[in-house]
Order: structure tokens, then sequence, then C-alpha cells
């Protein structure tokens, strides 16, 4: 599976936050409808290349309205990292407003890296030059714990340990991607057609995974410690009744050591992506990146182009090692035993049942034969309980082990 290195959802999030127009709260709740006045439309950049080795991304949109579902992409845009001011390294849009570099490369230290853009609109953008952050952090660990919220809900937490003996790295952002296994409790090797002849069912709606990727900005330093070390950092917190830990979890921690000027970027957006900066009365101005534009000096840009090393760090765990004797997740698996409605003719109901097996509402569990022929039974469960494929992929991730 691929690590997404893209948190355009979260700079919207922010966006939306500093250049809505203003909202307060009153005394009375009631519904209403936001209709953007004054609308901008800025160019957002989304720009991080590290010293792994890749075809390295840049992500470009661009603001969009309160009302709208989301940011429109940047397309057809020229889009390169210059390199020392004398190397050139081009980029290709894959997709609509993703572009990627036409050749994997890593920055090194004590090089420069700059980025340019010029859009089909000819308007042109440079980035301040940057460098790699002189970095000898490692993670140390990840690590799980059995905890309890600040709600009271029992789950596990997720944790990471770092360190730099040198002392060099302190500033660190983090992303991480997880992938969980999905059992059907109520998987049974046999199914029934719509016209009520049995079949194989496919092993492949026994066991399945999926994967999410993180989407909150999380940022840490050690500016102000004694040491630079990272110890019981927070990433997450999933409770018990939660389907990625139903089975066997792993998580891929991903570890940005970055300049002072990219984390207080970071540490900013993060700010205005909380939910209730969306009604404070303050105005917090613009977010202020190391992008501007060559064509209008007064032009507007969102964004940073962050130079940054990375580790990274998988772990796995079963649920049964810290969550075992609390409730587990449970998709509502009561046995469903169609029978007539009132009324209802056995051709009406015949092809009623045919329809929730066609539709794949309803999978087929155990067939109980009664003591005359023809009074037999039939019992079935909700799809999500007979078919994983409800909630994830059947295909197996390669990194997976169990």
């Amino acid at each position: 599976m691929k690590m997404l290195n893209n948190h355009n959802h979260t700079y919207h999030k922010a966006i939306l936050y500093l250049l809505s127009c203003c909202l307060l709260l009153s005394s009375c709740v009631e519904e209403f409808d936001v209709e953007t006045e004054d609308f901008e439309s800025i160019l957002v950049v989304n720009a991080t290349i590290t010293n792994e080795l890749k075809r390295q991304e840049v992500l470009l949109t661009r603001t969009f309205r309160f009302e709208e579902n989301g940011p429109a992409a940047e397309q057809g845009a020229i889009v390169k990292i210059i390199e020392d001011e004398t190397t050139t390294i081009p980029f290709d849009e894959i997709f609509p407003g993703s572009y990627e570099s036409i050749i994997p490369f890593t920055v090194v230290p004590n090089k420069n890296y700059q980025l340019s853009i010029e859009t089909v609109e000819g308007r042109v953008y440079l980035s301040k030059i940057v460098q790699l952050p002189p970095v000898t952090s490692n993670i140390e660990r990840v690590f799980p714990m059995r905890m309890t919220n600040n709600d009271g809900v029992e789950g596990v937490g997720l944790f990471v340990d770092s360190f730099d003996e040198t002392g060099s790295s302190k500033f660190y952002r983090y992303q991480f991607e997880e992938t969980y296994k999905i059992v059907a409790r109520f998987w049974v090797p046999v199914d029934l057609t719509p016209s009520l002849e049995f079949v194989e069912r496919s092993e492949n709606q026994r066991i399945c995974f999926n994967n999410r990727v993180s989407e909150d900005i999380l940022i840490t330093d050690t500016n102000t410690l004694n040491e630079d070390r990272v110890s019981g950092f927070f990433l997450r917190f999933i409770q018990a009744e939660d389907i990625r830990v139903s089975e066997r979890y792993s998580i891929l921690v991903r570890q940005f050591v970055q300049s002072q000027e990219a984390n207080g970027f970071y540490q900013t957006l993060s700010n205005f992506s909380q939910s209730e900066s969306l009604f404070s009365q303050v105005q917090p101005g613009f977010i202020s990146g190391n992008i501007t534009s060559q064509t209008n000096p007064n032009e507007r840009v969102l964004g940073f182009f962050n130079v940054a090393s990375v580790k990274e760090e998988r772990i796995f765990f079963d649920r049964e090692e810290f969550l075992n004797d609390l409730p587990r997740f449970s998709p509502g698996c009561d046995r469903i035993i169609p029978r007539p409605n009132t009324g209802e003719t056995p051709e009406s109901f015949d092809r009623r049942l045919r329809e929730l097996i066609r539709t794949g509402s309803i999978k087929f569990l155990e067939e109980i034969r009664g003591n005359e022929p023809g009074s037999g039974v039939l019992v079935f469960v909700p799809r999500p309980c007979g078919d994983c494929t409800v909630f994830g992929s059947s295909a197996v991730p390669d990194f997976w082990v169990d």
C-alpha cells in the first residue's frame, strides 16, 4: 500500500476558517445557510520533499467557498524543483492537481532547493530557498497502550518515542497509515442464489483489510527540553468497539524532522484547523508561508515548500493483547428468518425473499431442517456479518504479517 503524503483536507479546513466571513455566536441556536461573499481564489500548495529516494509529490489546488463540496485541482501547471540554482527536476501531472517528479530523487544535506510553479494563466510562483535540516533522530519505538480517554471510553492509544543524541532535530511532524484486518464472523462456505440454489461462497468474503491515512496535523518540538527526546507523543486513540481493533491492527508511523519555520507554519495551520476556530470572534488574518507570486507581489498564496528528513516504523498487535475483555465491534448480527407478512401469498413472499438475496442485503447462514419434507427454515444474517467486503478489500497487503 502507498503511504499518502496528502493533507489538503486539513489545509482547506484552515482556509475556511481564515477566509470565511465572520460568524458570530448568538444566544440562540437555529439552522442557517451560509453563502460566501467576497470570495478570493487562492492557490494552495502542499509540498514536502524528503530524503527518501522516490518520485516526490507536489499537490496544487484552489480555495473553495464554504458552501462548496471541496477544492478544485490546479491543473496544467509547470512544476519543477531547482537544486543549487543549476539543476532542474521537472514534474508531471499524474492526475488533476497532483504532480510527481519524472524521476525518483532524494534531498541531501547542504544543498539548496526551491519550488517553481507556473500556471496555465502564466502566473509564476517561487518558494524561498530551503535546505534539509541536520538530523540524526531515529524513532525508538511506536507502542500501543490500553487507556481511557477524556470521555471515559476505554480503548487503545498509540504513542511514539524518538531521540536525537546530537540535539540537532528538535522539530517533528508525524503522519500515520493504519491497516486493519476484518473477519466476517458469520461467513459460511455456502451461499444461496436468487434462484434459491446452493453454491460455494467465495473465500474472498471471509477475511478483508482496510487502511486509512491520518488527516490531523501532529507536531511537537523539543526546543525547550534538556535533551532532544520525544517521549510518549500521542498519535491517536481507538475505542474498543471500533472495527479497526476488532482483530489485528497495524500502524505505519512516519516522522518528519523539519525546520523551525516549517514547524511554525504547521503549528499555525493546526491552530486554525480546530473546530472551535470557526466561531471565533478574533480575526486571525492570513497564514504566511514561504511561497510568493512573482507575477503579482500582492497576490496571496497558501502553502509551504518543506524539505524534511523522514524515518518510519511499523508495528502490529492483536486485539487480544489489550482489549480482549471489552465489548468488540459488531455490525448487528441478529439472525434473520424471513417469514410471510400478514396476508402475503406464497408467491409474493418468494419474490421478496429472492429480491433480498439478489440485492445482497442478507447472506445465508444455515438451514434448519424440519421433521417433515419441505419444512426446513432458511436462516440469514445481515450482509456485513457474512461478507467482509462491505468494510474492505480481500487483497492482502504486501507488508502484512499474521
